[in-house]
């Protein structure tokens, strides 16, 4: 019952740590095609987590995703104001995958000129838990990206982003559409040290309410896959937790 009231604890302190601040920051999108209209995307982000997601007590075994921030951008500039694989996490990306804070990242975003549309991700009340979900609309001309950052609130510090580039929200010409979950990955920021999902003293779900930056810090110190960093971990499949829909209006 202790770890249960904790849990639901935690995830309340996720809500107000993330919500300081967290009207939609939002910048238009750069003119540099005028002749062509923008297309608008509704994009669907889903909690499809379940009790026994993950083996552990610790909140039935669900996966709660955190508060998290979206951006469109033109590759690969934009890109890298966010995260770049093997690279060490800036202090915005890092604080949204040990706590799901997201006020330092979506502020970044907002003051970044090579980022051409930004916003907080949130569900009704903060994170987003199982069943829930969050849609998002965005505007884009071809050569235009998608990407997010998301805590997996079962770990130490880890988030899901788009692999690569991001998603580009156009092949040619055509609007992308559908289900794109695939094109999602779980990394491990690499700044803290990690126990298993769902273990631990210093997982977000563990820690007294209001506790942030509490883990020994980790040795590796870069953003990589979680997957491949720990083949040891039984981590669930991404299409299990999350998904992604993008719909073309």
């Amino acid at each position: 019952m202790l770890q249960l009231h904790r849990a639901k604890t935690a995830i309340f302190m996720l809500l107000l740590f993330s919500t300081f601040g967290c009207k939609e920051i939002i910048k238009e999108i750069l003119d540099e095609h005028p002749q062509e209209n923008p297309t608008t995307f509704m994009i669907k982000i889903e909690n499809v987590s379940e009790p026994g997601t993950v083996e552990t007590d610790r909140a039935n075994g669900v996966v709660p995703l955190s508060p998290g921030v979206y951006a469109v951008y033109k590759n690969p500039l934009g890109a890298h104001a966010l995260f770049q694989e093997g690279e060490p996490a800036d202090e915005g990306t890092e604080r949204i995958a040990e706590d799901g804070v997201v006020t330092p990242k979506a502020e970044q975003l907002a003051n970044e000129p090579k980022i051409a549309m930004s916003g907080i991700i949130q569900g009704p009340s903060g994170p987003i838990l199982p069943g829930e979900y969050v849609m998002i609309e965005v505007e884009a001309t071809p050569g235009y990206y998608f990407q997010i950052e998301t805590m997996f609130v079962q770990s130490n510090d880890w988030f899901y982003s788009f692999e690569g580039k991001g998603l580009p929200l156009f092949d040619d010409k055509e609007p992308m559409y559908g289900d794109v979950t695939e094109y999602l990955a779980l990394y491990d920021a690499g700044t803290e040290e990690d126990t298993a999902p769902g273990t631990g003293p210093y997982q977000v779900l563990a820690q007294e309410p209001g506790t942030t930056d509490v883990g020994p810090d980790d040795s590796v110190n870069k953003i990589l896959s979680a997957f491949e960093r720990h083949p040891d971990f039984t981590i669930p499949h991404t299409a299990s937790v999350i998904k992604v829909t993008v719909m073309p209006q």
